[in-house]
């Protein structure tokens, strides 16, 4: 997959941020992954996580986001 925009990759954060509180919680993820194939911008959940979440908290900040996918 090649890379987003920074404005595409918002709007997909926005997307799977669906209480907008500016994180993405792992429930978010997987029931995002679960109504598009398992996946987030053609990349596994499992391994989206792994590379997204820099500072392990086990939740995916804007800038997080945005640094893995533009």
């Amino acid at each position: 997959m090649g890379k987003m925009t920074e404005a595409e990759a918002g709007a997909l954060f926005a997307e799977i941020d669906r209480d907008g509180s500016g994180e993405i919680r792992l429930s978010e993820l997987r029931d995002y992954g679960m109504a598009n194939g398992g996946a987030v911008g053609g990349i596994k959940l499992a391994d989206f996580v792994r590379g997204a979440d820099t500072d392990g908290d086990r939740r995916i900040t804007r800038s997080e986001f945005t640094s893995h996918f533009a």
